[in-house]
């Protein structure tokens, strides 16, 4: 979705071929690194950085906000955090789509082919990014109220708060700078404006909840 190019990590290995991960991996923090699932402790600037040395950051392109350039070439890493349980999944060395790592590790996480057109679920889950470090750079979150709960994206502020008070606690700063965008590309959504309007900016002001919702 995401258009990028490009505890401890004691165990991250690479390798070039493609590896289909379908063994659920125990503990409340994983990777799929190099396309294998490895169970991590928590997530640092170690766990981070490892996508800058495989060239994976974030980059100009004309259909994001120009605003976000000052972030361009800061690691880019996606994540995916399960509703209440927290389980969360990071997506390092790899080129997989968030749901092609998902499946095997998330209950009702799934994709396949009808004819022409590809169905996907992302379970009980909400996709994120994460641009830099625990504390440079900033999350970006997608929000669709109209969505599904299958479609992998916050639909509401109790899921904008869950995923704040979930990142802090694997280590994440809580000044740690959070969007709300509209994917395909880095743009902030309307409704990130406006509570950025409000006060909100970083995951500490997030995980108090926002008083009256998102308007």
């Amino acid at each position: 979705m995401w258009k990028s190019y490009g505890g401890s990590c004691s165990r991250v290995r690479a390798s070039p071929s493609r590896i289909r991960t379908s063994r659920r991996v125990p503990g409340d923090v994983i990777a799929t690194i190099a396309d294998a699932v490895e169970r991590i402790d928590r997530i640092d600037n170690f766990t981070l950085m490892y996508n800058l040395g495989m060239g994976k950051v974030l980059m100009r392109c004309p259909q994001n906000e120009a605003k976000f350039e000052v972030y361009v070439a800061m690691p880019f890493t996606k994540g995916v955090t399960e509703r209440s349980s927290g389980r969360t999944l990071l997506i390092l060395g790899s080129n997989l789509h968030h749901i092609d790592a998902m499946e095997g590790q998330f209950e009702g996480a799934w994709k396949k082919r009808e004819l022409q057109e590809i169905q996907k679920s992302y379970g009980n889950t909400i996709r994120w990014i994460n641009i830099g470090s625990l504390s440079e750079g900033f999350i970006g979150l997608d929000f669709n109220r109209g969505a599904s709960q299958t479609e992998g994206v916050a639909t509401s502020m109790e899921d904008i708060t869950f995923l704040a008070r979930t990142l802090q606690e694997f280590g994440y700063d809580k000044n740690k700078r959070l969007f709300i965008l509209k994917p395909p590309y880095v743009v902030e959504s309307e409704e990130g404006r406006n509570l950025r309007g409000r006060g909100y900016h970083t995951l500490a002001d997030y995980a108090k909840g926002v008083e009256g919702g998102i308007t």
